[in-house]
Protein backbone atom coordinates (compact mmCIF):
# COMPACT_ATOMS: atom_id res chain seq x y z
CA UNK A 1 0.00 0.00 0.00
CA UNK A 2 1.46 3.38 -1.08
CA UNK A 3 1.37 6.25 1.36
CA UNK A 4 2.24 9.83 0.41
CA UNK A 5 3.80 10.96 -2.85
CA UNK A 6 7.22 10.54 -4.35
CA UNK A 7 8.53 13.05 -6.86
CA UNK A 8 10.86 12.13 -9.70
CA UNK A 9 13.56 14.20 -7.97
CA UNK A 10 13.40 11.89 -4.96
CA UNK A 11 13.64 8.81 -7.19
CA UNK A 12 16.64 10.08 -9.15
CA UNK A 13 18.42 11.55 -6.16
CA UNK A 14 18.45 15.01 -7.75
CA UNK A 15 18.61 17.95 -5.39
CA UNK A 16 15.38 19.86 -4.98
CA UNK A 17 15.54 23.38 -6.46
CA UNK A 18 16.09 26.17 -3.97
CA UNK A 19 12.87 27.99 -3.17
CA UNK A 20 12.50 31.40 -4.80
CA UNK A 21 11.98 34.19 -2.31
CA UNK A 22 9.82 36.93 -3.74
CA UNK A 23 10.91 40.43 -2.78
CA UNK A 24 7.79 42.20 -3.98
CA UNK A 25 7.43 45.58 -2.32
CA UNK A 26 11.17 45.94 -1.62
CA UNK A 27 13.09 48.75 -3.23
CA UNK A 28 16.83 49.28 -3.54
CA UNK A 29 18.93 52.14 -4.85
CA UNK A 30 22.70 52.52 -5.03
CA UNK A 31 24.39 51.48 -1.79
CA UNK A 32 27.46 53.01 -0.15
CA UNK A 33 29.23 49.65 -0.47
CA UNK A 34 28.56 49.52 -4.22
CA UNK A 35 29.79 53.09 -4.66
CA UNK A 36 33.11 52.17 -3.01
CA UNK A 37 33.54 48.82 -4.78
CA UNK A 38 35.76 49.11 -7.89
CA UNK A 39 34.00 46.05 -9.38
CA UNK A 40 30.57 47.70 -9.30
CA UNK A 41 28.81 48.80 -12.47
CA UNK A 42 26.88 51.99 -13.14
CA UNK A 43 23.66 51.99 -15.16
CA UNK A 44 21.80 55.09 -16.35
CA UNK A 45 18.08 55.51 -17.02
CA UNK A 46 16.37 57.98 -19.31
CA UNK A 47 13.86 58.78 -16.54
CA UNK A 48 15.27 59.98 -13.23
CA UNK A 49 13.69 58.01 -10.38
CA UNK A 50 12.57 55.14 -12.62
CA UNK A 51 12.35 51.61 -11.24
CA UNK A 52 13.44 48.33 -12.83
CA UNK A 53 11.73 45.24 -11.43
CA UNK A 54 13.93 42.19 -11.02
CA UNK A 55 12.48 38.69 -11.62
CA UNK A 56 12.21 38.16 -7.84
CA UNK A 57 10.16 41.36 -7.47
CA UNK A 58 12.90 43.63 -6.10
CA UNK A 59 12.56 47.16 -7.48
CA UNK A 60 15.88 48.76 -8.42
CA UNK A 61 15.51 52.54 -8.28
CA UNK A 62 17.52 54.87 -10.50
CA UNK A 63 17.83 57.88 -8.19
CA UNK A 64 18.83 60.85 -10.30
CA UNK A 65 18.77 58.53 -13.31
CA UNK A 66 21.69 56.46 -12.00
CA UNK A 67 22.10 53.09 -10.28
CA UNK A 68 25.41 51.70 -9.02
CA UNK A 69 25.38 48.01 -8.12
CA UNK A 70 27.93 45.35 -7.30
CA UNK A 71 25.39 42.50 -7.21
CA UNK A 72 26.20 40.00 -9.99
CA UNK A 73 22.55 38.98 -10.50
CA UNK A 74 21.45 42.61 -10.84
CA UNK A 75 24.28 43.38 -13.27
CA UNK A 76 23.44 40.34 -15.40
CA UNK A 77 19.72 41.23 -15.52
CA UNK A 78 20.36 44.90 -16.36
CA UNK A 79 22.90 43.96 -19.04
CA UNK A 80 20.13 41.98 -20.79
CA UNK A 81 18.18 45.18 -21.45
CA UNK A 82 20.81 47.94 -21.43
CA UNK A 83 21.67 49.68 -24.70
CA UNK A 84 18.96 47.80 -26.62
CA UNK A 85 16.50 49.26 -29.07
CA UNK A 86 13.61 50.96 -27.23
CA UNK A 87 15.36 50.50 -23.88
CA UNK A 88 15.69 53.42 -21.51
CA UNK A 89 18.58 51.80 -19.61
CA UNK A 90 22.13 52.56 -20.70
CA UNK A 91 25.68 51.80 -19.56
CA UNK A 92 27.05 55.17 -20.72
CA UNK A 93 25.71 58.55 -19.64
CA UNK A 94 26.43 59.95 -23.11
CA UNK A 95 23.71 57.66 -24.51
CA UNK A 96 21.14 59.27 -22.21
CA UNK A 97 22.20 62.73 -23.40
CA UNK A 98 21.88 61.61 -27.04
CA UNK A 99 18.33 60.34 -26.43
CA UNK A 100 17.35 63.57 -24.68
CA UNK A 101 18.80 65.67 -27.54
CA UNK A 102 16.95 63.58 -30.14
CA UNK A 103 13.69 63.98 -28.21
CA UNK A 104 14.20 67.74 -27.99
CA UNK A 105 14.94 68.01 -31.72
CA UNK A 106 11.81 66.01 -32.55
CA UNK A 107 9.68 68.15 -30.22
CA UNK A 108 11.11 71.37 -31.70
CA UNK A 109 10.38 70.16 -35.23
CA UNK A 110 6.87 69.04 -34.32
CA UNK A 111 6.12 72.45 -32.79
CA UNK A 112 6.62 74.11 -36.17
CA UNK A 113 3.49 74.26 -38.30
CA UNK A 114 5.05 72.82 -41.46
CA UNK A 115 7.08 70.19 -39.59
CA UNK A 116 10.14 70.95 -41.73
CA UNK A 117 11.65 73.78 -39.73
CA UNK A 118 9.71 76.58 -41.38
CA UNK A 119 6.73 78.48 -40.04
CA UNK A 120 3.47 78.57 -41.94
Amino acid sequence: MAVGTVSSAARTGAAAPAPTILRSGESQASTAEALKNPDSKTFFHRVAGAKFIMPDGLALQFLGGRLVTDDADQIAELNKVANKSASMIFTEQANVAAVLNAEKAAADDASKTQGDGTAA
